[in-house]
């Protein structure tokens, strides 16, 4: 299954954001990523993650991509993280099988 999920954050990610939501991603096996700007990094990475998060900025637009045998669950866990990080988030949301 592949999930494809655009939001648009709030405010910028701190760094124990970060942390707290490569630590989740670790959690499922399916492959998940996220990008802006036409890049895309690998969200189980903490040094990809680290460097691509200080590029972002309030209101920046960001694609989630997950894929594997639990994206579904993965989409639940992580989606829910950032809506509860960010006030005012905005989605867009599509599926694949």
């Amino acid at each position: 299954m592949k999930i494809d999920w655009t939001f648009t954050l709030d405010q910028p990610w701190t760094l124990d954001r970060v942390l707290n939501f490569v630590t989740m991603a670790n959690q499922y096996t399916s492959q998940i990523y996220l990008g802006s700007h036409g890049e895309k990094v690998n969200a189980k990475g903490l040094l990809g993650i680290v460097s691509w998060s200080m590029s972002l900025r309030k209101q920046s637009t960001i694609a989630l991509q997950l894929e594997g045998i639990d994206a579904q669950e993965a989409f639940e866990g992580v989606s829910t993280y950032l809506q509860n990080q960010d006030d005012a988030l905005h989605t867009t949301y599509s599926r694949s099988s």
